[in-house]
């Protein structure tokens, strides 16, 4: 994990040249939009464009994007953890959240839940073996005009959602390749078989539904309980 109260310093890039190529050009669009002296305002694109090509954040990851930002390490991983966002562990390639919001849960957004974990074979929080799919109970999408709604791989909102679409959908995405996750190191994450699968439970912060990080300020990490 990444050790509280350290500086930012040289670290070994994750990417592969080609996505370093794309990551600077991005970055370099990021830190254009503030002043000079502003530039770690740009740490939420930057973990974007690096989760956009690695799929998810790994350790190394955060720890360049700190270096590159000259941000704390683990002011990244805060950030990290508390957007959910943010993936703090690879997902499927085709990764799909439903939303739970008060508009969405009263036009059958349950049901859309149970009815994708029907069709995939998993559980909110889970991934397909095969690594294809996984599903996830998210909060609000701010779409509750087109409830109710779902995010397809952090950027194609599916709105008005029913049965029949939600069944199309799948379908469709089973037709395509999707983004493959990086490797990495593991995060030391908490019980698997842990699950946020019910409406009336609160919707935890972090990756797939798994409970918030907490810091270990006594521990020097943010380590999770």
């Amino acid at each position: 994990m990444i050790p509280l109260g350290t500086q930012a310093g040289p670290v070994e890039s994750p990417f592969t040249p080609e996505q370093q190529k794309r990551f600077d050009e991005g970055l370099e669009r990021a830190i254009a939009k503030y002043p000079p002296e502003r530039r770690k305002a740009a740490l939420l694109p930057a973990l974007h464009l690096a989760q956009d090509e690695l799929g998810w954040l790994p350790e190394p990851a955060m720890a360049y994007v700190a270096f590159r930002l000259d941000v704390p390490p683990a002011r990244v991983r805060e950030v990290v953890s508390f957007y959910t966002m943010y993936r703090l562990r690879p997902v499927g390639r085709h990764h799909i959240g439903v939303c739970n919001s008060i508009s969405c849960w009263a036009m059958g957004s349950e049901k859309l839940l149970k009815r994708c974990s029907e069709l995939l074979g998993i559980r909110p929080g889970e991934m397909t073996r095969d690594g294809q799919f996984s599903l996830e109970e998210v909060s609000c999408l701010a779409a509750c005009g087109n409830a109710p709604a779902a995010l397809v791989n952090n950027f194609s909102y599916v709105e008005n959602v029913t049965p029949e679409s939600l069944d199309r959908l799948i379908r469709e995405l089973r037709e395509q390749p999707g983004k493959e996750m990086a490797k990495g190191p593991m995060p030391r994450l908490p019980d698997p078989h842990l699950h946020a699968e019910k409406q009336g439970m609160p919707q935890a912060t972090g990756s797939l539904g798994e409970p918030a990080v907490s810091t270990h300020p006594e521990a020097g990490s943010t380590e999770r309980r």
